[in-house]
């Protein structure tokens, strides 16, 4: 069997610097990319140099990945760029073994389109800051139907987790927690500073290969 293949799914410009805490996590991840994983990025270019619905060459953190954008900043919604391109994204994708990563529920149920497993990652409990727990009811119909799309959910906040597993029992089997550095800590310790930690994440990806190929037939390497 080949290597492996990580489909990202972001409305993020790999090129550019990162917005915010997720985007800064997302960069580490993809600096720590394993040499058997080949990484396809679908975004958003911010820079207006590239030709939506076609993959790039590019380096981040000395990795070479692709990046595929389906739109520019400022030109129609992310969702309606990745639905415009999407033979293109599931052509780019479809690897022999290869898995999805996304970092936002939202984009959780048009990642199912592309036609293979999910890795959810969430970075914050949306609930977390809300009075009494209370969010919009949209909110909450898009954070349940993301929980029970996606394939496998990581949580990086404690409380998130708990609340999976507590308040979701169709998803708590698939939910696990990977503490990560908060935002108040972001800018004095070093993200991922014990490896294991971005390892893991890595391995929940080898581990939804090793799944779809036994649901295909083919035998998978112990």
């Amino acid at each position: 069997m080949g290597g492996h293949r990580l489909c990202v799914i972001h409305p993020g410009d790999p090129r550019t610097e990162a917005d915010g805490l997720v985007e800064t996590r997302m960069r580490v991840i993809l600096a720590a990319k394993p040499a058997d994983f080949s990484v396809l990025f679908v975004g958003a270019d911010r820079r207006g140099d590239l030709e939506p619905g076609v993959a790039t060459p590019i380096d981040v953190a000395d990795r070479r990945i692709e990046f595929l954008p389906v739109g520019r900043r400022g030109e129609g919604s992310f969702a309606a760029g990745l639905l415009r391109h999407l033979s293109a994204v599931r052509a780019a994708a479809r690897a022999e073994v290869a898995s999805i990563s996304v970092h936002d529920f939202t984009w959780v149920p048009l990642a199912r389109l592309v036609g293979r497993p999910i890795v959810l990652v969430v970075h914050h409990d949306p609930r977390g800051e809300a009075v009494a727990g209370r969010v919009p009811l949209t909110a909450a119909l898009r954070e349940g139907v993301a929980l029970r799309v996606a394939d496998r959910v990581v949580g990086c906040d404690a409380g998130f987790v708990h609340r999976c597993r507590t308040g979701h029992p169709t998803v708590a089997a698939k939910t696990e927690l990977l503490a990560l550095p908060s935002v108040e800590d972001v800018g004095a310790t070093p993200l991922f500073a014990d490896d294991t930690r971005i390892a893991r994440l890595w391995e929940r990806h080898r581990r939804l290969f090793d799944a779809h190929a036994v649901q295909r037939g083919r035998p998978v390497a112990a």
